[in-house]
């Protein structure tokens, strides 16, 4: 399994399209507690022409008291901000909005770990431009996650470091088919969509691969998934 293939896994087109999908003019909440990084990013993402709306904030109780004000399209966080990241992933996604996390490097193992249960995607400090900002957020748009090559690495870093999945793992055909899915780039909502099936049921499906996987979050598994060739690949 390489870096691209993970990377291909989460940002391959997926087949159906998020509501989200067909608004050029976005809401954004940029929640970072550095003044100098916030203003930058609040700037640059002023200027691209998907972003009709940029409001920034310091504290994780700020972004909380901003969201339940006016629900976001996308909330900008920092990975370190003070606060209950999963509090926040509830209200931003109950509203339909999307999680971008900005970490601060590749490298912090428990981080990543942390926070890709809540992130529907990732940004680096390092090398933010315009451009990035701009294809990561229409990557979010298509229901892809971002993730930049370096944490991309150190996801496969972290995989190939894992114990392989259990000789007697049993998947049922449902959740062998949510986890090609996964595979694929799906969300919770296009899963059920595919199957055919309730959000509520997708969710269960997905943390029971998660549980039998022992992953603690979706990367992790479809990385796993890819390495240990528990899902057919096409070639």
């Amino acid at each position: 399994m390489t870096t691209e293939a993970i990377q291909q896994t989460q940002t391959e087109p997926v087949r159906e399209l998020d509501d989200m999908a067909r608004c050029s003019h976005l809401k954004l909440l940029v929640a970072l507690d550095n003044d100098v990084v916030r203003w930058g990013l609040c700037s640059m993402l002023d200027a691209l022409p998907t972003v009709h709306q940029t409001t920034g904030c310091g504290t994780h109780r700020e972004a909380l008291n901003l969201l339940q004000q006016s629900p976001q399209d996308v909330v900008v966080a920092s990975s370190a901000l003070n606060g209950d990241l999963a509090q926040l992933s509830t209200q931003v996604h109950a509203a339909g909005g999307k999680l971008l996390l900005l970490l601060s490097n590749a490298g912090d193992e428990a981080m990543i770990q942390a926070a890709a249960q809540y992130a529907d995607g990732f940004l680096l400090e390092t090398g933010l431009t315009p451009e990035v900002l701009q294809d990561a957020l229409s990557r979010l748009l298509r229901g892809e996650m971002p993730m930049p090559t370096a944490l991309a690495r150190e996801l496969l870093s972290m995989v190939r470091r894992r114990d392989k999945a259990p000789r007697g793992l049993f998947l049922t055909p449902r959740e062998q088919e949510a986890l090609a899915l996964l595979v694929d780039g799906y969300s919770n909502k296009q899963i059920a969509r595919r199957l055919n099936i309730s959000e509520h049921g997708a969710k269960r499906h997905v943390a029971n691969v998660l549980a039998k996987l022992n992953c603690s979050n979706r990367t992790l598994a479809v990385a796993m998934a890819l390495r240990d060739g528990l899902v057919p690949q096409v070639p």
